[in-house]
């Protein structure tokens, strides 16, 4: 039976909010200079592709992180095959143990995946 957690662990990152990026503050700060007509066009024109690119960008980190989580519950998966076999008398109670700690990892690797897929939902739209 299985004696230890899965080897794989969820990415830190997938956990952690989406926080005012350098675009929104470069917004802020073209809006507080006061640009003429014609440069503040040009310039919020960029900032729009710049925004689109790091939405995409983002989106494809968040895809990449619950992929790897989906790939992380498959190994895990194959782990459980050892489920079928347990007996109920099976003298090393610890066997028990390690089939609910690969459970549990299920469902941490779940709940980051879910994390990463709802940020992807979150970002903004492609111009």
């Amino acid at each position: 039976m299985h004696q230890s957690r899965a080897p794989l662990s969820p990415s830190p990152l997938a956990a952690l909010p989406m926080v005012d990026g350098v675009i929104a503050r470069l917004r802020r700060a073209i809006e507080d200079a006061g640009l003429d007509c014609v440069c503040r066009k040009a310039a919020d024109a960029a900032l729009d592709r710049l925004d689109a690119e790091e939405d995409l960008r983002g989106r494809t980190a968040d895809l990449a992180e619950a992929r790897r989580m989906r790939d992380a519950i498959v190994l895990v998966l194959g782990l459980l095959s050892d489920l079928d076999d347990l007996m109920p008398d099976e003298p090393d109670r610890s066997a028990f143990s390690s089939v609910a700690d690969l459970f549990q990892d299920i469902a941490d690797f779940a709940a980051f995946a879910a994390i990463a897929a709802r940020r992807a939902g979150a970002r903004g739209d492609f111009v």
